[in-house]
């Protein structure tokens, strides 16, 4: 009998070949389908209507049949015409739509939904389930071809409802899923739609943000998506390009804006970040400074990421607007010193040295142009000349005579005069020798105070915790090359704050100082007298008589008759 459904051994069979004993399912009508599998279902023979245990696994592989066998204009009309309960229908279909090629899928998808939402655009309840379960189960590459196949057949409306269904929160999907995705679809010539699939995930995760404020959560998800488009295609920058494109639409760019916010406020700082340096050296003033605003209250540590990359720029003009508008940006106010002073020390390209003197006065003279706060050129010239690091001792010298307020040079001068010991106490004499430099240009600019400023900071040293050899070491380099170079007057100047004070200097000291020294000094009879007044004079005989030792031992029999006295 041909029209009774299988025998139970037939459908026990391996299931790796569902149509094995269902071969009745491509041959009858619609109406006889449904009928013969609701009574496989409810325990009934289709044609003696005699009793029958219900196997509604029987039935749902005759589903399965149905959906992979029968053409797709039976699928569209037995969901739509009341053969099939609303369960089986979306059952019937959603397989078809999972089975079958893209391009079929593609097919029945659209022809179901053109049925079932009418003229009127109506509800489709029904492609929306399928739409679903091709946009969860199916392959990436198969979701970009069957978003390229609906385009083609004019389906803008399942294109949508595609690329919605994949990036809802609720699809399972994972950030590298959008991520293959999202090139998948470039390469299936889908540019625009790649476009919107990342708009859709970034802000799906900048509202769950913005509902989850304290939330680690959607800055996690954003790190993922973006450490997974770099991953898939290292030598691309997706994110940035996308970014900027968000902001040549004016209407987006507030929102583009508060999104990088989001996306920077999660991230960790200390490495290399491609979206950070993007930002920071290609935003234009009108993007950075409201970026670097609401970053000053939310991220700090991004925010100063974000400014070196900013004083990495070269452009004097472009340097000199983004100051303006940060000193007039209510929450970047009280930065733009921290601002300069990357700017002067060229941010995270300071391995190639300090911004040239040139080029600041370049820029000094470009925020005039723009008509920024005075304060900022103030600011300028006060950092430019604390900024020691890489500059010869003369220029450092020009740059502090640069600044105009007198207190402010003073106070520049004693942070030069703090910085150059500390720079000298950790490094070899290269930088000793920038301290005469910088000496000796004040001694031609007759600025004593200066002069007794950096000479009392390197005397006093070995109160800030140094090494008390490196401070002794940079005390005697210091005053040989003071001698050498003519200026004896501050080379003993320096030599008389150090030696007089016999609770920092040791016997052992003396002798070391006065062994590099001696030869250096073209008076003997005041390097004598230097030591009588400074040595000699030492309260505690006992130390005093050790310094003596000292230097009878080494063979400095003068100096030691000098103590002695």
């Amino acid at each position: 009998m041909t029209d009774d459904p299988p025998p139970r051994d037939a459908a026990d069979e391996p299931r790796d070949r569902p149509d094995f004993g269902y071969t009745w399912v491509t041959a009858c009508g619609i109406g006889e389908f449904v009928r013969r599998m609701q009574a496989i279902r409810e325990g009934e023979r289709p044609v003696t209507d005699t009793s029958e245990p219900p196997r509604p696994a029987t039935a749902m592989r005759a589903l399965h049949a149905f959906a992979v066998g029968r053409p797709t204009a039976d699928l569209i009309e037995a969901a739509q015409r009341g053969h099939f309960g609303y369960r089986d229908a979306v059952s019937v279909l959603a397989t078809a739509a999972l089975c079958r090629s893209v391009k079929e899928a593609a097919e029945l998808t659209s022809r179901q939904w053109e049925a079932e939402s009418g003229p009127d655009g109506g509800r489709t309840p029904k492609t929306d389930d399928i739409v679903r379960d091709i946009a969860r189960q199916r392959t990436v590459p198969d979701v970009a071809a069957f978003v390229r196949e609906c385009r083609r057949l004019g389906g803008d409306a399942l294109v949508a409802k595609t690329l919605r269904a994949f990036t809802d929160s609720s699809s399972g999907r994972r950030n590298s899923d959008k991520a293959m995705l999202y090139v998948a679809l470039r390469d299936e010539e889908c540019d625009e739609e790649a476009a919107e699939l990342l708009s859709r995930t970034l802000a799906a995760v900048d509202e769950d943000a913005a509902a989850h404020p304290a939330g680690a959560g959607p800055a996690a998800r954003l790190d993922d998506l973006v450490g997974a488009l770099h991953e898939i295609s290292p030598s691309e920058r997706i994110l940035e390009r996308w970014i900027d494109g968000q902001l040549r639409d004016l209407g987006r760019v507030e929102a583009t804006i508060r999104l990088v916010v989001r996306l920077l406020a999660g991230r960790p700082t200390g490495g290399p970040d491609p979206l950070t340096e993007h930002i920071g050296r290609h935003w234009g003033r009108y993007e950075i400074v409201p970026l670097c605003d609401q970053l000053a209250r939310h991220a700090p540590e991004q925010c100063a990421a974000v400014r070196r990359h900013v004083a990495a720029r070269t452009g004097l003009r472009e340097l000199a607007e983004i100051v303006a508008d940060w000193r007039s940006a209510e929450g970047l106010a009280k930065t733009v010193r921290e601002l300069l002073k990357d700017i002067v020390a060229t941010g995270t390209a300071a391995q190639d040295g300090p911004r040239p003197v040139a080029d600041l006065d370049g820029l000094a003279q470009s925020l005039r142009h723009v008509r920024a706060d005075p304060e900022c050129g103030r600011l300028l010239r006060l950092v430019a000349a604390e900024h020691v690091d890489g500059r010869p001792g003369e220029e450092i010298a020009a740059l502090l005579h640069r600044v105009e307020r007198r207190g402010d040079r003073w106070r520049a001068a004693r942070t030069i005069a703090e910085r150059l010991t500390a720079l000298a106490l950790g490094a070899d004499s290269e930088v000793a020798g920038v301290v005469v430099g910088y000496l000796t240009a004040l001694r031609e600019a007759r600025d004593t105070h200066t002069i007794d400023t950096t000479l009392k900071e390197i005397a006093d040293a070995s109160h800030s915790g140094h090494d008390h050899r490196a401070w002794v070491t940079l005390v005697t380099v210091v005053a040989g090359r003071l001698y050498r170079s003519g200026l004896t007057a501050d080379a003993t100047n320096l030599l008389e704050r150090c030696l007089e004070n016999e609770q920092r200097i040791t016997p052992e000291d003396v002798g070391l100082i006065v062994g590099h020294l001696r030869d250096a000094v073209a008076d003997p009879a005041a390097w004598r007298a230097l030591l009588s007044a400074t040595v000699g004079r030492w309260t505690d005989a006992h130390l005093r008589d050790g310094a003596v030792r000292r230097l009878r031992q080494a063979g400095f029999d003068a100096e030691a008759a000098a103590v002695s006295c």
